[in-house]
């Protein structure tokens, strides 16, 4: 009965249900980014910057251009901000 311990120095092989060190650093830059991209279409609803909560109002169906302004929104400071994490990670990371 020799079994190996999974976390005995000189073992390479990582836990399966262990996520992987990079995606957990990106999976964290992309929730950043995604709170950032939700907040910032938030005030500028909130504080209807260019009339757009007025345009939003008087739509026919206001979910439509809602929730296009924040899936791209989104999508764009996730990207930016997982861009910008990865960029800045040192060489030997």
């Amino acid at each position: 009965m020799d079994q190996a311990m999974p976390n005995e120095p000189g073992d390479t092989q990582q836990d399966p249900r262990q996520m992987p060190p990079l995606l957990r650093f990106l999976g964290l830059h992309l929730i950043l980014g995604m709170a950032i991209g939700t907040a910032f279409v938030s005030l500028i609803v909130l504080f209807n910057l260019g009339g757009l909560k007025d345009l939003l109002v008087a739509a026919d169906d206001p979910l439509l251009p809602l929730g296009l302004l924040y899936i791209f929104n989104v999508f764009t400071f996730s990207s930016a901000s997982m861009g910008i994490a990865v960029m800045m990670m040192r060489p030997d990371a």
